[in-house]
């Protein structure tokens, strides 16, 4: 939302600076996300006179902050209680001053200067805006006056209102009732009639024309734009009718309307229009939050629920707009009230009130703030009884009232206290100890740890497209924080661009961190590691004249590295997948003892062309639950004996993965058999056709205790092929 510091300085009539007030509401809970600030001349600055003394005809004392006193010639005013306009040389010294008077916007300002020949300083006064992320449970702040009113509760400057009054008015005679679907909506509504306008003859003021265009709003003929400017300022939602027209179609029923307000086809406002009817009505909070829904009606953020004086206030001040521009006569207001609901008052009492903020507040105290919030109250001896304002909604239940009561009061004011506790020191836990472990690999690889927000936003969600569904916040700190993650990889991408433009070429970063998954209205949280690369794998040198990059069997083999080191490589597996995430033709899931633990793959090229990126990119991502095997290596002796490598050549079908041949070596023989591995894979003409292929198995075998002979060594190997011949249909050649 922007608001123009000139529209502001209206209703809140304060000497606050504009860095003052935005520090208030950064206090407050609200975002400034953008703030175009132009100071006045900075060698000057503004100061309150405390008091003003004549001396003689052509010398007066004044005295200002700090007890500093200055003498100005030729002064006839009385300037106490008024600001002046001073150099910063000029305040530390008693000498002689001269000064003048300007006006700027209806307000006079008064300069002192110490040479009377100087020049006249111009104050050149540009319009200063301030972008703000409004919190989302107080949209009672999304138009001009909100902000003000909000303003004058937090500190003690007061917001005014011109009085607009209206003589000669005429009478109406006319009775409205409403007929439409939102009718139930509706708490009450007022209006008035202005004779013999003559419309779309005059156009809309200047003031409002350049307001609008800095909203970035198309002004398109003066009652639009008046209508469009109040609800703007007030967030009061205005509608105007042609009256002549209601009356035809009113034709039977005497000075008794009945108007639907959802079909204004019948009752447009154009240039032959006379007299005009004006309805204010004021809705609900449930019509409000239903209409903020429609985002792509931008009048609906400003919208809001004020009280009934202002009701009145705007109303007048659009007749007064009107009357101005087009002419005509103004007749008075009539109020049509619903049946009254009745009011339901908040219990609050002292001592709780004082439990939960943790200090005690005076009961004066209390009551101040809740008259400042504009609160109906009923006061008891230990109680009170509260009624909140009707655009407050973000006060419900008692812990509202509190939290409001503390923030007025300033986190400041609350008194520091230095609390005698005994360290206590608990055992180590077991999840955290494996997790430490983890990192402690993965940066010896050569791998950087990243640490992001948990928070996601809606460019994420269509740009990563994940199975799982995204939880919406209710109340974001601000627009890239309005959905908690589901997976790490968007945030590991993002490190990956933010470090390519600081012209990093390779990068092997992971993040340990927890997700958030919706099934069946619950929500789920789980921890989880992913790791990506991107780029070169060695450094810039003169002895490598040609750049390698990074390929899918560098992460896979880093994983595969992992699980051999605790002894787990059996139980690991992977099997061709279809990630959205992920490119089609490197796309796998990730198993472990049977059960899927996560993904591997290349990042989808359309993720990777948004980014910019030069290098494809490369990814896992794992539960870190279904990994929480114990990692304490036991210490043995290397065995003295040595080892016996043997080789079997087999033709197997293409569609068999090579993982899962080499983890079932392992199972059958855990002891013996240290290692296993691919050497060749070979294809023809003719395996190609019965889609079949090659491959040579290289088989390490050794024994702790003792030397192994051929027999033993033998007998491994012919389980190894009949495992071969009956899990994978495999043709063993000799």
């Amino acid at each position: 939302m922007k608001f123009f510091e000139d529209w502001i300085r209206e209703y809140y009539k304060s000497n606050l600076n504009i860095k003052n007030i935005i520090s208030v509401l950064n206090k407050n809970g609200f975002e400034i996300k953008n703030s175009n600030i132009n100071n006045i001349n900075k060698k000057y600055i503004f100061k309150k006179v405390l008091f003003h003394k004549n001396i003689n005809e052509y010398l007066s004392e004044i005295k200002i902050e700090n007890n500093i006193t200055l003498y100005i010639k030729n002064i006839k005013e009385n300037l106490k209680n008024k600001n002046i306009f001073i150099h910063i040389k000029n305040i530390k010294k008693n000498i002689s001053l001269f000064y003048y008077k300007i006006q700027i916007k209806g307000i006079y300002i008064y300069i002192l200067y110490k040479n009377k020949f100087k020049k006249q300083i111009k104050l050149i006064q540009k319009y200063n805006y301030l972008e703000i992320n409004i919190p989302y449970n107080r949209f009672d702040c999304n138009n001009v006056y909100g902000l003000t009113r909000e303003l004058s509760t937090l500190k003690k400057n007061k917001y005014k209102k011109k009085i607009y009054i209206e003589k000669n008015k005429i009478k109406n005679n006319f009775s409205i009732k409403i007929e439409d679907i939102n009718k139930k909506y509706i708490i009450n509504y007022k209006y008035l009639i202005i004779k013999k306008i003559h419309l779309y003859k005059f156009k809309t003021p200047n003031i409002i024309k350049k307001r609008l265009t800095k909203l970035d709003i198309q002004y398109k003929n003066n009652i639009i734009d008046i209508m469009l400017y109040i609800l703007i300022e007030s967030g009061q939602k205005i509608i105007y009718f042609d009256l002549d027209k209601i009356k035809k179609y009113n034709k039977n029923k005497k000075n008794k309307i009945y108007l639907n307000i959802s079909n204004t086809k019948k009752f447009i406002v154009n240039k032959k229009t006379k007299n005009l009817i004006i309805i204010a009505p004021l809705y609900n909070i449930k019509y409000i939050k239903k209409i903020k829904k429609n985002i792509f009606c931008f009048k609906n953020k400003y919208l809001n629920n004020i009280d009934k004086n202002t009701q009145n206030y705007f109303l007048e001040k659009t007749s007064h707009i009107l009357k101005k521009i087009c002419g005509g006569k103004v007749s008075n207001i009539i109020t049509k009230e619903k049946k009254k609901n009745k009011s339901t008052y908040i219990n609050l009492i002292y001592k709780d009130i004082n439990k939960n903020i943790g200090i005690n507040i005076q009961k004066i105290h209390i009551i101040n703030i809740l008259k400042k919030i504009k609160c109906k109250l009923i006061i008891k001896k230990k109680k009170i009884y509260v009624k909140t304002p009707l655009w407050r909604y973000d006060l419900k239940i008692k812990e509202d009232l509190v939290e409001e009561i503390i923030k007025k009061y300033g986190y400041n004011n609350i008194p520091k206290k230095s609390w005698n506790t005994k360290l206590i020191f608990n055992k180590e836990n077991y999840y955290k100890k494996i997790i430490n472990k983890i990192k402690i690999f993965f940066t010896n690889i050569g791998y950087k740890e990243v640490i992001n927000f948990h928070f996601s936003n809606s460019k994420d969600k269509n740009i990563f497209k994940n199975n799982h569904k995204y939880i919406k916040i209710l109340n974001p700190i601000s627009q890239d924080m309005t959905y908690m993650r589901t997976s790490l990889i968007p945030g590991l991408v993002k490190n990956i661009y933010t470090n390519t433009k600081r012209q990093n070429k390779n990068i092997k970063i992971f993040e340990i961190g927890t997700c958030y998954i919706k099934k069946k209205n619950k929500i789920y949280q789980k921890k989880i590691f992913s790791a990506v690369i991107y780029g070169h794998k060695n450094k810039e040198n003169w002895f490598f004249k040609k750049k390698k990059i990074f390929d899918f069997y560098d992460i896979k083999g880093d994983l595969e590295f992992f699980f051999k080191k605790y002894n787990k490589f059996f139980l690991y597996n992977i099997k061709k997948s279809k990630y959205k995430i992920l490119d089609i033709n490197q796309n796998t899931k990730i198993i472990f003892n049977n059960k899927k633990i996560g993904l591997m793959g290349k990042l989808n090229k359309k993720i990777q062309n948004y980014f910019s990126l030069k290098y494809p990119i490369y990814l896992f991502e794992i539960k870190i639950k279904n990994i929480l095997f114990s990692i304490n290596k036991k210490i043995k002796n290397i065995s003295k004996y040595p080892f016996n490598t043997r080789d079997i050549t087999i033709i197997i079908p293409n569609n068999i993965w090579i993982t899962e041949i080499i983890q079932k070596c392992y199972i059958v023989n855990k002891k013996r058999i240290k290692e296993v591995n691919i050497i060749k894979t070979y294809t023809n003409k003719n395996l190609q056709k019965n889609n079949k292929k090659n491959i040579t198995i290289r088989i390490v075998i050794q024994d702790n205790c003792k030397t192994l002979k051929d027999n033993k060594i033998n007998q491994i190997i012919n389980k190894c092929k009949k495992m071969l011949k009956k899990n994978f249909f495999a043709i063993i050649k000799d």
